[in-house]
């Protein structure tokens, strides 16, 4: 079931290493690429429960396009691994087996 090609292998390696990178770029800036005034909702207020979302003073341009490349190279990793031709070789469930052990295939096997 593991016999992946190592290309694919390598994609989907890539595809990991791009979510990573994208997660940890939107961790680190405001969540609002556009600067927006906070708001403080209590309970009664138009709201069953307390809710808040900090001001964001928005991103440079550097920023935004910084975050449309990691999206693009992302988008493109997930068609390519997707797509690749090593899956015309499964069918049925033992395409959605080998699919999912492909997402896993770098996790730690248990003891």
């Amino acid at each position: 079931m593991n016999d992946f090609p190592d290309d694919l292998v390598q994609l989907q390696r890539d595809l990991h290493a791009a979510t990573a990178a994208l997660k940890a770029f939107l961790d680190e800036h405001p969540h609002s690429p556009e600067p927006v005034e906070g708001w403080h909702r209590k309970v009664g207020e138009g709201s069953w429960y307390e809710s808040r979302r900090d001001p964001s003073p928005g991103w440079s341009d550097e920023e935004k396009q910084t975050e449309v490349d990691l999206r693009a190279k992302l988008l493109d990793l997930i068609d390519k691994v997707h797509t690749h031709p090593h899956w015309d070789t499964l069918s049925g469930p033992d395409l959605v087996k080998a699919r999912m052990a492909l997402k896993h295939i770098d996790d730690p096997g248990e003891d």
